[in-house]
């Protein structure tokens, strides 16, 4: 849409504003609705009846919000000052110039010389209308247009369309959205806030507690618990500033309560509203308390002081004990949060004594991993999972694909499932996956860096000594703990992976820290440059997930930089596959899906050697003297004298040891006349039974998984 466009009519454009997915009004001179235009915030209108509603239109509306895809527009409002100054300065900021100029985002000039910067982002929750910025009296400076608010736009007379087009409005992630949010509110030239539209001031609220801050500002967050526990707002009486609200199974349109009768409260009058009493007011603080807390006071406290004045207040309390959120960047670009204890006294030197009062507080920590739908506090605990820092969305995700091949080879779909439970299923077992290869560069750290880029601070890198560490908080509350070029030699370290492999509870040591402990569901990757004896695996082992990885047969070097540009697309894909099937292990795994030939290999040359020479010896006895057999019988006298005779290390009890708890074989439970390996002369006892397949491996033996989920 380009500013030439203004010659065609406004029903020929609202018709092109329908079909790019916008909801649109018509507006009379003053700004206002022609039209029940409630309607319109969660259907747009038909485009059947565009010219018949817009046929005698003054301008034109845009609602933002899910209806027209997640639009959101940030309104510099002059007010006879000078706005061109401070829409400039926000321009210069190296971040918002880097947002502006990678999606061309829509900007155009209002008639009284503010400016609209138009946009879309990705969130399962679109936010309402803000106050971000004011001028010293208190006069609006920067505001955003959120969900079920609406912004007129051109082609309405004297809006001036200055860069990019309405038809074609870019989707940017929720992180750029908020980017370009937090830059707004640092022009916020007063400490006065304006109250909410069509709100009567009154003496019992102000803007300076949790409570307060949460009433006047996040009604419209309130009014979407009402909508999703089914209440309906069936009217609005913007004159007056009431809205009329349904309440969740009531039939027809008579309505269960008002919104705006008495200040900016909802007024519940039907006696079948529970969990609300009737003829009783409800501020939107007092329903979050109700519906999403249910009744738990302290916990709404900390929720709104954690979700909106977290970047004023950089503290929690646990407990007894203080923490600070420090934000650091990681040489992936990652924002990690590190609590690092701090002391109260210092908080107070700092800042003063009324900022501990405002510190939230949570009775303990916990995890609760969920990359979908995430929650910073579990039942006034606070969580140390981290929100995911990607939203799905539609794409290609071609060098992705590149790379997940690479890793994972003939078991490519298993480990497109293995991503699969990373992101879908956080909660879930899953076994230690390792890779290995006695060659450089051979992709292993450029995957576990593309992990760290997609589950950013739910990851850790650690050493193998952290695992036996006194102090656990490095990687205790990861739902990731990659262990890089390992070769655990002690057989402690390897007890404690496997452990850590499938306990559902960690007890969390920390310094200068309380011991507490918490739930658990850290998944292990192991890289390491010794192919075969990167740690001791037993033959019954089944928790771990081996891949070879071998030097990439296609180069790119920007691989890493490209592949974060498709995180998206390959997220998405993930939400597209049919479910994993649990029914069958409870990782999503079965021992025979994860078996090849490297978990083979390690686990043989886990054995003693003992087990190796028996296995060399008896392997050349099948391929030469005994070529024709598939089967002998021996008993341990016979195998000491034919190969370990003058082997003093070598005694009866160790070689009965070794092929019970090693080749897993009991004698034969009575005494039988055999022919020691099939050529001696025959005795009498109670031999062991040799099988042919027990030490020649199948070379022929494919593990690729046919099956692909």
């Amino acid at each position: 849409m380009t500013p030439n466009n203004s010659a065609r009519s406004i029903e020929s454009i609202a018709e092109d504003y329908l079909l790019a997915g916008l909801s649109v009004i018509p507006v009379d001179k003053d700004k206002r609705a022609t039209c029940k235009w409630e309607t319109f915030q969660k259907i747009p209108l038909a485009l059947c009846e565009c010219n018949r509603v817009f046929s005698s239109a003054w301008g034109l509306a845009v609602i933002s919000g899910a209806v027209s895809g997640g639009l959101e527009v940030i309104d510099f409002d002059a007010h006879n000052n000078d706005i061109n100054t401070i829409y400039n300065q926000f321009g210069s900021d190296d971040a918002v110039k880097y947002i502006l100029g990678k999606y061309n985002i829509p900007v155009e000039r209002s008639p009284h010389g503010g400016y609209h910067l138009i946009y879309r982002y990705e969130s399962d929750r679109f936010e309402g209308n803000q106050k971000l910025a004011n001028w010293e009296d208190g006069n609006s400076m920067i505001e955003s247009r959120g969900d079920g608010g609406y912004t007129v736009v051109f082609p309405s007379p004297d809006y001036t369309l200055l860069k990019g087009s309405l038809g074609s409005i870019p989707i940017i992630s929720l992180d750029e959205r908020d980017c370009l949010i937090k830059s707004a509110k640092t022009f916020n030239r007063s400490t006065f806030t304006r109250h909410s539209e069509n709100v009567k001031p009154d003496k019992g609220f102000d803007n300076t507690d949790p409570v307060s801050y949460f009433n006047w500002q996040c009604s419209a967050y309130a009014k979407k618990l009402l909508e999703d526990r089914g209440w309906v707002r069936i009217k609005n009486d913007s004159r007056e500033g009431i809205e009329y609200w349904k309440r969740p199974g009531k039939e027809g349109n008579e309505h269960s309560a008002t919104w705006g009768k008495k200040h900016n409260s909802l007024y519940v009058f039907s006696s079948s509203a529970a969990p609300f009493e009737h003829e009783c007011y409800y501020t939107p603080f007092q329903i979050l308390v109700k519906l999403r807390f249910h009744n738990a006071f302290n916990s709404a406290i900390s929720w709104i002081q954690q979700k909106y004045f977290d970047e004023q207040i950089p503290y929690i309390r646990i407990g007894i004990d203080y923490f600070k959120k420090i934000k650091k960047v990681d040489r992936f670009g990652i924002v990690r949060v590190e609590l690092k204890p701090w002391k109260k006294d210092e908080i107070k030197q700092d800042h003063g004594k009324l900022m501990v009062d405002n510190i939230p507080r949570f009775d303990d920590f916990t995890i609760a991993p969920d990359n979908i739908s995430y929650n910073p506090i579990i039942n006034n605990c606070y969580n140390l999972y981290r929100a995911f820092p990607h939203q799905p969305l539609e794409g290609e995700w071609y060098w992705t694909d590149v790379l997940i091949k690479h890793i994972f080879g003939d078991q490519y779909f298993l480990g497109i499932r293995y991503l699969q439970i990373l992101y879908l299923h956080p909660t879930r077992l899953m076994p230690i996956l390792v890779m290995v290869s006695r060659e450089r560069q051979t992709g292993k750290t450029t995957f576990l860096n593309w992990l760290n880029m997609v589950f950013g601070d739910n990851m850790a890198n650690i050493t193998p000594d952290d695992l036996v560490n006194g102090f656990n908080s490095t990687y205790a509350s990861s739902n990731i703990i990659a262990v890089e070029e390992t070769l655990i030699e002690k057989t402690i370290t390897v007890e404690k992976l496997k452990a850590l492999a499938t306990q559902k509870f960690i007890s969390v040591n920390q310094k200068f820290v309380s011991q507490y402990r918490m739930p658990f569901f850290g998944k292990i990757i192991l890289t390491s440059n010794n192919e075969d004896k990167f740690a001791r695996i037993d033959e019954e082992e089944i928790r771990f997930f081996i891949r070879k990885v071998n030097t990439p047969s296609i180069e790119n070097h920007n691989i890493e930089s490209d592949m974060v540009h498709e995180i998206p697309a390959f997220l998405h894909y993930l939400t597209t596959l049919p479910s994993v099937d649990f029914s069958h292990d409870r990782s999503g795994f079965t021992p025979a899906e994860l078996a090849n030939d490297s978990l083979i290999d390690v686990k043989k040359e886990s054995k003693s050697g003992l087990y190796k020479a028996i296995q060399v010896l008896f392997e050349d006895l099948f391929m030469n003297e005994l070529s024709n057999k598939d089967e002998f019988y021996a008993d341990i006298k016979s195998i000491k004298q034919r190969f370990f005779d003058r082997d003093s290390k070598v005694d009866i009890a160790y070689l009965r040891h070794a092929i019970k708890n090693e080749f897993y074989l009991l004698p034969s439970t009575e005494s039988i006349y055999f022919n020691p390996f099939a050529t001696e002369p025959p005795k009498t006892g109670r031999p062991y039974l040799f099988k042919r397949e027990m030490f020649t491996r199948d070379k022929s033996k494919n593990y690729n998984d046919e099956t692909p989920f």
